[in-house]
């Protein structure tokens, strides 16, 4: 916890002094090749994030400082392309082995001991993911329940959790607790390296634990969350799990091929409303409604990617990014925004409700917020005005916003890359998960769309929201704050085009501060989540007040 009380790592991570860690991401997930196609495991989607980003998350909020990757022959590997990209500005060293041919997880990290360093080393498979590497403890094996061991490798375990011995696939199907689950932890990496050196007795992996294991004890540890990626059968488990809302929402999937939306029911009828009630133009914009009830809806599951996975995974051309965002933007136009459009007198009235009450009223529900209203925080070295120095000007300026709300017309309400899905062979859009607040309304400003456009495509809304940030205390009220990745040419790319369809830039710049500002409190899952919105709201604030049409990008 930093001087504020306020946790600075993603996912509220410890720091307990330099660690290391080796991912062992080299195999080509044969069995479970009707999603991998080709692909390392490494790189297979569970839920929104490729297996090794959520992993290398989990070892950076642990205070893991320096990571060796074990990827496949070939000298422009997709692993590494990936991490590059998403963790180039993270505060972390990356170093990178190859496994020459695929002989398994033993020889893979063999291929890693010349880049072990001394000291405390974690050691992850890419086909195995956990709930939390929080607390995992030294000199430790993770371990899980299966139905069946056959495919398993098990510890023998005694009652004080020691471990005295390891049977790899046994010939049966035993329910077990106790089968190896691919996590482990090694208090001395110099042993590690000397043993991985001698020639082993085994191929496999259990082999290295019983030789570490007869100098240094090894203790069993039941992981939480485990999910195996291994089969086929084991994925789709992992996968649907994955899918995760907010504390106010969560999904299911059902076996029909749709998808259900639990939540607290009065935003659950608002969206179910908005799906229902939009313009026949519209139609094929989003996935169908199926149902609706107390508490809940059904729409088809549609198993496309969000511009959110791509930005964030897979980095594309200028040219690429220029088609997407034109082309939806003008899809939104002709099928949603346009045809709705009309005069609306009420709209000004509905635009200070929306822009200036609803940010007071969110705000309040933070419990950081009467601390932090009046206080200066230094963000990256640059002191920022308080948010109560700064809010009666913006007052001023949303009104006048406001007051030049003539024509409201049906808007989403929440469009950021994260809501918008993109089938890809095809160029077409579906739109999900409509802003409740704006769905008891049959109109709105687009304006506010714009907005929540912008804060994917130049704010760093999506790494901050998948926890891809780095929020560092360096004395008293300040922080170093990193986002990765970061937007790059396509913040500026983006805001060509609003001009060239001749948005307001610096208003929709100001709608864009008071979101992230807005949706802090719906964020408290993670504190320091929080606090990296709330600052990232401050800073465009001043930027947009203080007349600098180059508002800040995310850094």
């Amino acid at each position: 916890m930093d001087s504020d009380g306020l946790s600075g790592e993603p996912g509220g991570g410890n720091r307990e002094g330099y660690r290391q860690a080796v991912i062992l991401s080299a195999g080509l997930g044969t069995r479970i090749a009707v999603v991998a196609q080709g692909r390392p495991k490494a790189l297979i989607g569970v839920g929104a994030l490729p297996a090794i980003v959520t992993q290398v998350r989990q070892l950076l909020g642990e205070g893991v400082r320096r990571i060796v990757v074990v990827h496949a022959a070939g000298e422009d590997s997709p692993v590494r392309r990936l991490v590059d990209h998403v963790f180039a500005h993270a505060d972390v060293e990356f170093r990178f082995a190859v496994q020459l041919r695929p002989s398994g997880p033993l020889d893979a990290l063999a291929a890693a001991a010349g880049q072990i360093q001394p000291g405390d080393v974690t050691v992850l498979l890419a086909d195995t993911l956990i709930e939390d590497l929080a607390g995992f403890p030294t000199d430790a094996v993770g371990v899980g329940a299966v139905d069946s061991v056959r495919e398993f490798c098990v510890a023998h375990v005694d009652q004080a959790g020691r471990i005295s011995g390891y049977e790899d696939k046994p010939d049966r199907d035993d329910r077990s607790d106790l089968a190896v689950a691919g996590v482990y932890r090694f208090g001395d990496a110099d042993l590690l390296r000397a043993l991985l050196a001698e020639p082993a007795g085994s191929p496999e992996l259990s082999d290295l634990l019983a030789r570490y294991g007869a100098r240094h004890q090894l203790t069993a540890v039941t992981v939480a969350g485990w999910r195996d990626l291994g089969s086929y059968d084991r994925y789709l488990r992992a996968s649907r799990s994955a899918l995760t809302g907010r504390a106010d929402h969560g999904f299911t999937v059902e076996d029909d091929g749709t998808m259900t939306k639990l939540g607290e029911p009065s935003l659950m009828a608002a969206q179910a409303r908005w799906y229902r009630e939009l313009p026949d133009t519209a139609a094929g914009l989003a996935p169908r409604l199926l149902g609706a009830g107390e508490g809940w809806y059904r729409i088809e599951l549609l198993d496309y990617p969000s511009l959110s996975q791509i930005l964030l995974y897979e980095p594309l051309p200028a040219s690429t990014w220029r088609f997407l965002l034109r082309s939806l933007l003008e899809t939104v136009e002709a099928r949603l925004w346009g045809p709705t459009r009309q005069p609306d007198p009420a709209l000004p009235a509905w635009c200070e409700r929306k822009y200036i009450i609803k940010t007071e009223r969110r705000l309040e529900r933070w419990p950081d917020w009467r601390r932090l209203r009046d206080r200066r925080l230094t963000i990256n070295g640059t002191e920022l005005a308080s948010f109560d120095e700064l809010w009666p000007d913006a007052i001023r300026a949303l009104r006048a916003l406001s007051s030049t709300a003539g024509q409201s017309c049906t808007i989403h309400g929440d469009m950021t890359f994260s809501n918008i899905l993109l089938a890809r062979h095809h160029g077409f859009f579906k739109l999900v998960d409509p802003g409740t607040t704006f769905s008891n309304s049959r109109g709105g400003d687009l304006r506010y769309d714009l907005a929540k456009l912008r804060q994917s495509y130049a704010g760093g809304y999506d790494s901050l929201s998948a926890d891809l940030f780095s929020l560092s205390p360096c004395g008293p009220a300040r922080w170093e704050l990193r986002v990765f990745p970061r937007p790059g040419l396509l913040a500026d790319l983006g805001d060509e085009i609003l001009a060239e369809l001749g948005c307001d830039l610096p208003e929709v710049k100001l709608l864009e501060a008071i979101q992230f500002l807005s949706m802090v409190p719906l964020h408290h899952d993670n504190p320091g989540r929080q606090l990296a919105l709330y600052a990232r709201g401050l800073q465009l604030l001043a930027a947009v007040l203080e007349g600098r049409p180059d508002a800040i990008h995310a850094r």
